[in-house]
């Protein structure tokens, strides 16, 4: 029997003797405008951010915390924020947990491990269980409020702010990246149905696929 590679969450790269982290949204992205596009363009753009390296972190102890955020140099936020940039990214997940997110290409995992005692740090890899949308533009937060009973208003959810939600009846992480650009992280599992829901709710506001 054949098998379909992309089915996959890896499939062997022959040229390089490597292996390749596959989209869990390769079958459904559709690269384009569409909806309501006016003369002006369109009011959204939307796109996967892959591949990702996604790492779950868990400590309680604050000079251990301190030693990372100095090995990573990026400081670790508070209740509901973000700090960092496309670089390295980490969010707030609840007391004692973050998510650190940067793009693939390099072993984070096995950086953090190096520096630090398992008994001191708990990192798990969600790299193959999430895939991360990004959503921008003039109408991100109309878009936002179609799925989610969050105020997403400018004043209550800004820059730096992170929500973890129900997003179209589907589990999801909501990272404010800027005034009108968010990070939405899903589980791989849902990842179709979530971006299938996702543009329906975007094309009345026309939208453009990266």
């Amino acid at each position: 029997m054949t098998r379909n590679p992309s089915a996959y969450m890896t499939e062997v790269n022959t040229s390089k003797n490597s292996l390749r982290r596959q989209s869990g949204l390769a079958h459904v992205i559709n690269y384009g405008q569409f909806g309501n596009v006016t003369l002006n363009g369109p009011s959204l753009f939307i796109c996967e951010r892959h591949p990702l390296t996604i790492l779950q972190l868990d400590t309680n102890k604050s000079k251990t915390l301190t030693d990372i955020s100095n090995l990573l140099n990026v400081e670790f936020p508070h209740t509901n924020t973000c700090n960092g940039d496309d670089k390295r990214r980490i969010l707030w997940l609840g007391p004692n947990r973050w998510l650190i997110v940067e793009p693939e290409h390099e072993c984070l995992q096995t950086l953090i491990n190096n520096e630090f005692n398992s008994s001191e740090v708990f990192l798990t890899d969600l790299s193959h269980g999430k895939s991360t949308v990004r959503l921008r533009g003039r109408n991100a937060r109309d878009v936002l409020m179609k799925g989610s009973g969050v105020d997403w208003h400018l004043n209550s959810f800004g820059a730096d702010y992170c929500a973890h939600t129900k997003l179209f009846d589907l589990a999801a992480t909501v990272d404010c990246r800027d005034i009108d650009v968010f990070d939405i992280y899903i589980a791989r599992g849902f990842a179709e149905d979530f971006w299938g829901t996702l543009v329906d709710a975007a094309a009345e506001f026309g939208y453009q696929v990266d």
